[in-house]
């Protein structure tokens, strides 16, 4: 009896979506050649053609292209795998009793724990006292939930040489008591005053972090990342750590790396541009930052904060803004800039909307674009910016933005629709560790906008809903596109990263999108995930 093919293989299912708008209606097959889709098609019409292809029978599910998440901070979410969750906390006072339990089984030096989130306790910010009265001799440093505020003890604050009579950094904030006192809580660029004392992390442990969360995201039906610089974390560089599994021939993601704004000036240097690399990385653009986040109140708001008299953190003034745009932009490389308030996306639009300063490679893109400004939903699509959005955000941020912004403000807050329907290009992504990289939330998120206990009732401002389909292009051909690659669709020529679904996500009730399971994840025609015997 002949062997079976090895380099070729027929996939068939119930139903294959190609997110491709001229692909076929009723396929339910796809063939593969050598890590690359050959045909999509009926079985009935592909099997006699396959020869001795191997055949994978896949009763009840569907196929998809791989998906991609289009903002993901790789090392950071990978190793905050291993550091205390203290997400479920409610009071500051369970965050210092859950960072306590946690230095107690990890002997050493710096206890790392992250999302506490103050919303959960009302609000009110915690203090150093908590944290010094359980681990009084250990540095302590605790990242909140939207990455964009620390909180520690005092050894850290004495071990960073922050006291009363240390200056607010640019762009940050180290919030202090009505003594001057600081607090412990350190918003924005602060955090990078304690950041700097972190020790090194080494490549090797970096990469097996990386391994095994590559691993989870496979289980996720994911293939792809747009993987942003770390926060606060003093992480290798991580082309050097992707490299490293590259070289192995262990990476079976594709990673697009944008650069840190620090690293621009040697980009420039040795004549980096975006879109250089290969089939498993390439350059992105260069990140920035305009505004905080709203879990802070350091987003960047044209009107103050409903509770407070602050519009948020202003992180780069416009004209430095608009200089290293122009000047990355000179020399081939595009802007990736994190903009949540509507000051600070409609700074964003006006300054990448310039067509002098556009790059070949790829769009510029706006990360999160939380807040729209009003009158704005046409400018991204006019000036070809992709608009990055996280929809799994909406889960834990809709109660917080009518409590900072009010409803007029959150009216235009996760604008899918309107987005959407003015012809911008929508990328989306978890934001993980600040969300979790689970796709099928942000699928929910986008189409019914309501919680995991299914609240508001009828969703929160539904009129910003869009379909699932529209989510998972948003996921896959739409991220692809923000990367300057071909990929995101079914069709003959492309990369066979595919993902098998079941049930069908197109044909389930958005609300039971956790239902959905990743029975098998295809990278480049190789299986790297299965669940078939489940």
């Amino acid at each position: 009896m002949p062997h079976a093919d090895s380099r070729t293989l027929l996939l068939v299912a119930d139903r294959v979506h190609t997110l491709d708008d001229s692909g076929s209606a009723d396929a339910d097959s796809v063939l593969i050649r050598e890590g690359v889709i050959a045909a999509v098609g009926r079985a009935s019409d592909l099997e006699p053609a396959t020869g001795h292809a191997r055949v994978l029978r896949l009763p009840g599910a569907a196929l998809t292209p791989g998906l991609t998440d289009a903002h993901i901070h790789l090392s950071e979410w990978a190793l905050a795998r291993r550091e205390a969750d203290l997400s479920a906390a409610i009071s500051p006072e369970a965050v210092a009793r859950q960072a306590a339990e946690h230095a107690a089984r990890r002997p050493g030096d710096w206890v790392r724990g992250r999302g506490w989130n103050p919303h959960r306790w009302g609000g009110g910010p915690p203090q150093t006292e908590a944290l010094d009265r359980l681990v009084p001799d250990r540095p302590v440093i605790l990242q909140s939930h939207d990455m964009h505020a620390l909180w520690v003890n005092r050894e850290t604050l004495r071990r960073a040489g922050i006291g009363p009579d240390t200056p607010d950094p640019e762009g940050g904030r180290i919030v202090r008591d009505a003594a001057g006192q600081p607090t412990g809580v350190l918003l924005e660029n602060a955090g990078q005053l304690v950041a700097r004392c972190l020790p090194a992390l080494t490549v090797e442990e970096t990469a097996e972090a990386i391994l095994e969360a590559q691993a989870e995201l496979h289980r996720l039906g994911i293939t792809a990342v747009h993987n942003l610089p770390a926060l606060h974390i003093a992480e290798p560089e991580p082309v050097r750590v992707l490299e490293t599994l590259r070289g192995r021939g262990e990476l079976r993601l594709r990673v697009l790396q944008h650069i840190p704004l620090r690293q621009l000036d040697e980009a420039l240097r040795i004549g980096l541009r975006s879109g250089f690399g290969g089939e498993w990385i390439r350059t992105g653009g260069v990140k920035m930052f305009l505004d905080g986040a709203l879990g802070s109140q350091t987003a960047w708001m044209f009107e103050p904060y409903i509770s407070s008299a602050s519009c948020g953190i202003q992180v780069l003034e416009p004209g430095e803004f608009r200089f290293h745009v122009r000047r990355a932009a000179r020399d081939g490389i595009a802007t990736t800039v994190h903009a949540i308030g509507d000051a600070a996306v409609a700074l964003a639009l006006d300054v990448l909307a310039d067509p002098e300063l556009r790059v070949p490679a790829m769009p510029h893109r706006i990360e999160h674009v939380q807040c729209l400004p009003p009158g704005r939903e046409r400018d991204a699509a006019d000036a070809g910016i992709t608009c990055s959005m996280q929809p799994a955000h909406l889960i834990t941020d809709w109660s917080i933005a009518d409590r900072h912004w009010g409803p007029a403000r959150s009216a235009r807050t996760y604008a899918f629709r309107a987005l959407r329907d003015a012809g911008s290009r929508l990328a989306f992504g978890s934001d993980a560790p600040v969300e979790p990289a689970d796709p099928r939330l942000g699928l929910m998120a986008a189409a019914v906008r309501v919680d995991l206990q299914g609240q508001p009732p009828g969703g929160w401002h539904s009129h910003q809903t869009i379909t699932v389909r529209d989510a998972l292009v948003a996921y896959t051909r739409r991220a692809a596109e923000a990367a300057g690659t071909l990929g995101g669709v079914l069709r003959p020529g492309v990369p066979a990263d595919i993902v098998a679904w079941r049930p069908d996500p197109l044909a389930v009730d958005p609300r039971e999108m956790l239902s959905v399971r990743c029975i098998a994840t295809l990278v480049a025609g190789e299986i790297v995930h299965s669940a078939l015997s489940a």
